[in-house]
């Protein structure tokens, strides 16, 4: 037989695709907001308060080529420019030479240690080129500072370059005023190599001052803190980078079960039907979206697995269902009654019987009042027939009909003429609590019922305690046709669903496949609710009698 639409088993050796990682961006939302929130706020809110700062800078052209061996006619070394470019730069930081840019600035309340911890000096790639660059409050200020510092450096380093020149030209002249204070003559053979001499240190003193020259000054400042809008978007984009890290590192931390890919590869079973997250109001009023709501979107997920189920359940003539989670609070009590009511309202002859004796809740969906139920008829208190409630199943057609109704005994008046009726759903609720439920589930009384009620129904759904918590499930799996699983997304974790693929095995009933609930729901469900509205408009439901 050919698989049905739905029933799929997945495909848990797929590779993550971008829809992927976009789910678990949508999942963690706010893992992403938040940081994306307060990162650029912070960054901000830290502009704000941070004083103004401005930014003058000076460059000064240093020529490396050495005067006195060009004079002299000597030869020169090896000379790495980078290495004399930096050692340069090491030099304008001298503290000797910024107490002279300090006093020649003539900037008030300024000292060498602020000045040095404001100030900076790079050398230029692959250019001779020194850039000075000074920071202060005052845009003005850091323009003289710079400018001072350029003219002062070009000056110190002329200072130092000549010093040693400057000695020996004074040697020279010694010697000369010595010799003529002797009466030497002039034009002698010891005055002329002192001349020659004299004359070319005087030389190299004058090339000298060529060696450093201030090439730009600081005509303009820069405002460099704060600068709110820079910060901003930095912010927005190191918040962004932080919150897709928080939230891919939140999800790999994670071990809630997130996607059907990982509900298949751990339980092996074919999926029969996706089911959204129940409406909210409808949760609260302790209603199904069958009965309140039948023609709405969110209904079609139900008939779409009552399809799958008789699909499935073609060639077995299973009768018997079990239906049972993982864990609780993952909507399995839902699901069965929305089921069951679908079943019904397709004229099938439909038990919904609660053994979820520890958390009954089937009488809520239909305002069943108390009245007996099959553990009653286990004890021989009441008959069966005595204790199945007949719930009136309303028209699906029937508009503005909201709230559950009131369900009727078996020997009571169908209708009253003023409500259109689909058919009955036989209700066997869980009547009183036993002393000790996981034993009475397995007693030979539950099992006969079961089978009673597997003659007289076509189907009949049982809703029964989750798997994991107690071991109710698994006793009764012996007494049924088959099992159906409900798993919800975000609820169950992945140990657990390798803990409830064991528990499975181990079940001697057939297993039909699991529900998905929590699921989206999908834009097809809309598509197909348009479609079938508008077919029911055309040709109203054919109902037959309820026997």
């Amino acid at each position: 037989m050919e698989r049905p639409e739905g029933l799929t088993s997945g495909a848990p050796n797929r590779p993550t695709t971008l829809t992927d990682y976009w789910a678990i961006v949508r999942r963690r939302a706010w893992a992403v907001a938040l940081p994306l929130i307060f990162a650029p706020a912070a960054a901000v809110l830290f502009s704000s308060m941070q004083s103004p700062l401005y930014s003058a800078s000076s460059s000064v052209l240093i020529n490396r080529e050495n005067i006195v061996n060009l004079v002299t006619g000597t030869s020169p070394g090896f000379d790495d420019p980078e290495r004399i470019m930096q050692t340069q730069a090491n030099l304008a930081r001298s503290p000797e030479l910024i107490g002279r840019v300090v006093q020649a600035s003539g900037v008030p309340q300024i000292t060498v240690g602020a000045l040095l911890g404001e100030s900076s000096v790079s050398a230029r790639a692959n250019a001779d080129v020194l850039d000075f660059a000074v920071k202060n409050a005052n845009p003005s200020a850091a323009k003289r500072l710079a400018t001072a510092y350029a003219i002062q450096y070009t000056k110190f380093r002329i200072e130092r370059d000549t010093a040693a020149l400057s000695q020996a030209l004074d040697r020279v002249r010694l010697r000369v005023s010595n010799l003529r204070a002797k009466g030497i003559d002039p034009g002698s053979s010891q005055f002329t190599p002192l001349l020659n001499l004299q004359s070319q240190i005087e030389t190299a003193m004058t090339l000298q001052t060529s060696n450093t020259s201030v090439l730009q000054q600081a005509d303009s400042a820069t405002k460099v803190r704060p600068r709110t809008r820079r910060n901003g978007i930095l912010g927005i984009f190191l918040g962004g980078v932080l919150g897709l890290g928080l939230a891919f590192l939140a999800e790999a931390l994670d071990k809630r079960v997130r996607s059907q890919r990982e509900i298949d590869a751990a339980v092996a079973l074919p999926l029969l039907g996706r089911i959204p997250k129940p409406n909210r109001r409808l949760q609260k009023a302790d209603e199904i979206v069958m009965l309140t709501e039948p023609r709405s979107i969110a209904a079609e997920p139900i008939r779409k697995l009552r399809t799958n189920l008789e699909f499935v359940n073609l060639d077995r003539n299973i009768r018997t269902i079990l239906f049972t989670s993982s864990v609780q609070r993952e909507g399995k009590s839902t699901t069965v009654a929305n089921l069951a009511v679908a079943l019904a309202r397709a004229g099938r002859r439909v038990a919904l019987v609660d053994l979820d004796l520890r958390r009954p809740y089937l009488n809520r969906f239909f305002r069943l009042p108390p009245s007996p139920g099959i553990t009653d008829v286990a004890l021989g208190r009441w008959e069966l027939s005595a204790a199945l409630s007949q719930v009136p199943i309303p028209a699906a057609e029937a508009e503005g009909v909201r709230g559950n109704p009131r369900s009727a005994s078996v020997r009571s008046s169908p209708t009253n003429g003023n409500r259109r009726l689909d058919a009955f759903l036989a209700l066997l609720p869980a009547g009183r609590m036993p002393p000790d439920a996981g034993e009475f589930v397995g007693t030979p009384a539950v099992g006969q019922i079961i089978h009673s009620l597997s003659e007289q129904f076509d189907y009949v759904l049982i809703d029964a305690p989750p798997l994991l918590a107690v071991g109710d499930a698994m006793t009764l799996s012996a007494s049924v046709d088959a099992m159906i699983v409900l798993v919800r997304l975000n609820v169950a974790h992945r140990g657990m669903l390798h803990e409830l693929a064991r528990l499975l095995d181990a079940c001697p009933a057939e297993k039909l496949g699991y529900v998905l609930a929590g699921a989206e729901l999908g834009e097809s469900y809309g598509y197909g609710y348009d479609y079938e509205y508008e077919r029911r408009e055309a040709e109203p439901v054919r109902r037959q009698p309820v026997s």
